[in-house]
């Protein structure tokens, strides 16, 4: 018998507590709240696009865009704009800026705002066909427009065919020897007048008389790998040594530097550019117009000098994020989400509550220039750090969901992650996938069959960057598939890309072999397994980073637990970037799979032969012998249960559990023993066992040796999993005088 401790009975003590609360204010919560200006078919256009914004000096918002009759960069466009007057909760009815022609295939685009803050005047900058350029002043915060006024002779060189003004916001200067300037930031192309063709330039527009008279002086044509295209700009604070007004410019580049995005600076107001432009791998965008705000300066009674940058982060016009610096560009923040799908085109304001408001192009799978949107987010969300853009974790897909026959669902993290960590990483399939039955050397589960229809995903903010490596973790990747016998496509089983040496890394089938990429922003390492295994028959496939060793960094591929192919890993930077995890397909180019997964199962660390997935692997994830729907049912997580004593009640949990008792309470099954002239009968309570595990009756006749015992055994239901198991043994010529009997747990292989 366990003892238990003696308890003594005291008299209560009574305590009067009294707490005074000083009166404090409410410490700001993040908040981030959206709405939708222009929505497609509604206000008259069936498309709209190319937004830009600003605030008047009265407070009211102006969001800016172009209206159009189809999809196209070209044909019937015209310039429209809607206010709000309560920082961008509300919206009032769009406003015709100016068109040209009614229904005629007239470009009139690209909006460049700006607001004179000593008038109050808004200028508005556009092109007609890209090709002229015209200004047209509001007076009263938007609700009217001057006629337009031409200035193309004054801002386009001769040779320059394509134009674009912004499009994004200007800015007026505040600083140094060019303040009060308006500065305008736009874009051209060598060739035909208006043509979309030929060699990419830059150029910043500005005016010293409050918009009477437009200049350009500052250009800069493709050279040194950089071909900057759409560029945005705001103002810097001057540096000890300039006079000037120092303005820091970001554009969309076409050239072959890293990151898609190009920078350069001018210290006389946007009159000439210090020096040419110079890729900044620190934004890995895809080839999108991108904008930038000062959100806040020491010099205006802010507590913080802040620079903004927005812009899809990845490789597609996606995960909408901003970046932050506090050191005037110098250097910035990691990305932080600001809104994940589709994200294109943005622009930025501050507004007079002090939100950040962000106006960007938004749409769907089937539409992705579905409406323009805008964001507020307070200035607690701008504080909060975003999540770290390297946090490694475990992950475990053993897509049980679907019986064989059946779909998958399709319902957002349906495809559950039963990984014993806990973390929750679950997936979405983006269409219904057959399922089919598994290999038995797995278990006999259930796989999911792709058939170049779509795949699982999990977004990096859904994730929190857990699928993104440093340059010094280790990781292993683990798939059980089959691939069609034949099969030399490039299909993707496994994948985090981003882009040609870009941060990702992959695992594909390439000619009927595995194949493992990992690259950062300068070094890619690949190779192929030696093994082929395009034969429809079930793989086991692990791709292994292990850095453990900084002398010895390698690159492994396994197929069935055999080593078949092993690089050098020469990578000195980090694999993050903020693209979705793909099962089945990769993000850039699709690569859909053609073939069957059974399970997927990503470990941040660098994993021998002896720590793969085995045959009891999709049933029980954290290896304790107890299935995991078992655990998951009684507690919802893996944790409690395993090898050990959960209740304290010197009765092992695996045991408990095989016995059809309770782990987490006090009780047990018991064995009765039942005899006759020639047989006797052990019983006891029983689970359904799982087929890695049975449970052996053995005899014993002075308790100094066991053996197993030949029974006949019955088995009579109960109650939900549970079953009454009884064991005959039968002893022809009469039943010994001394036996004793016991069940043993035994590991099934």
């Amino acid at each position: 018998m366990i003892p238990f401790p003696l308890l003594r009975a005291t008299r209560p003590h009574l305590v009067a507590l009294c707490i005074l609360l000083p009166l404090v204010a409410t410490a700001q919560q993040p908040a981030l709240v959206e709405n939708v200006i222009f929505a497609n078919t509604v206000d008259g256009y069936p498309v709209f696009r190319i937004p830009a914004i600003v605030r008047g000096n009265d407070g009211t918002l102006l969001a800016f865009c172009e209206g159009r009759a189809g999809i196209s960069d070209g044909g019937n466009i015209d310039l429209v704009l809607k206010r709000s007057t309560d920082n961008g909760l509300t919206w009032g009815p769009l406003i015709l800026v100016h068109e040209e022609g009614g229904n005629a295939g007239i470009t009139i685009g690209n909006p460049a705002p700006v607001v004179d803050q000593s008038t109050g005047h808004i200028h508005l900058l556009f092109c007609r066909e890209n090709d002229t350029v015209f200004h047209t002043v509001s007076t009263d915060n938007g609700l009217t427009w001057s006629p337009r006024t031409e200035i193309t002779s004054s801002v386009k060189l001769a040779g320059w065919g394509w134009y674009a003004t912004g499009p994004v916001h200007g800015i007026q200067l505040k600083r140094g020897a060019q303040a009060g300037r308006l500065v305008v930031p736009a874009n051209h192309r060598i060739g035909a007048a208006g043509s979309d063709s030929g060699a990419f330039g830059s150029q910043i527009i500005y005016s010293d008389d409050h918009g009477a008279t437009w200049k350009m002086d500052a250009t800069f044509e493709a050279a040194n790998g950089t071909a900057p295209n759409e560029t945005t700009l705001v103002e810097a604070l001057p540096t000890s040594s300039n006079t000037g007004s120092r303005v820091y410019i970001n554009s969309r580049d076409y050239g072959s530097a890293p990151g898609n995005r190009s920078q350069a600076w001018s210290d006389d107001g946007g009159t000439s550019y210090t020096g040419p432009f110079d890729g900044n791998p620190h934004f890995v965008t895809p080839i999108c117009q991108g904008s930038l705000l000062r959100f806040s300066s020491v010099d205006d009674g802010h507590a913080a000098n802040r620079i903004i940058f927005s812009s899809p982060n990845g490789g597609s016009r996606s995960n909408g994020s901003i970046w932050i610096s506090t050191d005037e560009a110098a250097t910035w923040s990691q990305p932080k989400i600001l809104r994940a799908g589709a994200y294109a085109y943005s622009d930025m304001v501050r507004t007079a509550d002090d939100h950040l408001g962000v106006i960007f192009e938004t749409g769907t799978s089937t539409d992705q220039y579905h409406s323009i949107n805008f964001i507020r987010a307070n200035q607690a969300w701008i504080d909060a750090p975003p999540p770290p853009a390297e946090n490694p974790g475990a992950a475990f897909w053993n897509l049980e969901e679907t019986a064989p026959g059946a779909t998958s669902p399709v319902t957002a993290s349906a495809i559950r992650d039963v990984h014993p960590s806990g973390i929750a990483l679950h997936l979405t399939a983006t269409t219904a996938l057959t399922a089919v039955q598994g290999p038995a050397d797995f278990g006999n589960g259930r796989a999911l069959s792709f058939q170049n229809n779509g795949g699982l995903r999990i977004t990096d903010a859904e994730s929190g960057n857990r699928f993104d490596f440093g340059p010094n973790d280790s990781f292993t990747i683990e798939v059980v598939c089959r691939i069609p016998a034949g099969s030399t496509a490039i299909d993707g089983l496994v994948a985090k890309d981003l882009g040609p040496t870009s941060p990702s890394w992959w695992l594909r089938m390439e000619g009927g072999k595995a194949r493992f990429l990992i690259s950062d922003n300068t070094t890619e390492r690949f190779f192929s397994s030696t093994a082929t295994i395009n034969d429809g028959q079930w793989h086991h496939i692990a791709a292994v980073r292990d850095v453990a060793n900084p002398a010895n960094r390698k690159l492994r591929l396994y197929i069935d637990g055999t080593l078949s192919g092993e690089i050098n890993d020469t990578t000195t930077g980090s694999l993050a970037n903020s693209q979705s995890l793909w099962i089945g397909r990769f993000n850039a180019s699709g690569r859909e799979l053609a073939g069957e997964i059974d399970l997927v199962r990503i470990t941040p660390t660098a994993l021998a032969p002896s720590g793969f997935v085995g045959k009891k692997s999709q049933f029980d994830a954290d290896d304790d012998r107890i299935p995991d729907t078992f655990e998951r049912g009684e507690t919802g997580s893996l944790t409690p249960f395993g090898n050990g004593d959960a209740d304290a009640d010197l009765r092992d949990d695996l045991l408990e559990f095989a016995l059809g008792s309770d782990p987490a309470k006090s009780d047990s099954s018991t064995i009765a023993i039942h005899t006759a002239a020639t047989f006797i009968e052990v019983s006891t309570r029983q689970r359904l066992l799982p087929d890695w595990m049975k449970l052996q009756l053995t005899g014993s006749e002075g308790l100094n040796s066991w053996a197993d015992t030949e029974s006949t055994i019955a088995l009579t239901a109960i109650d939900g999993d549970s079953w009454l198991r009884t064991d005959r043994v039968d002893f022809p010529l009469g039943i010994p005088s001394n036996r004793f009997f016991r069940y043993e747990l035994r590991d099934v292989p």
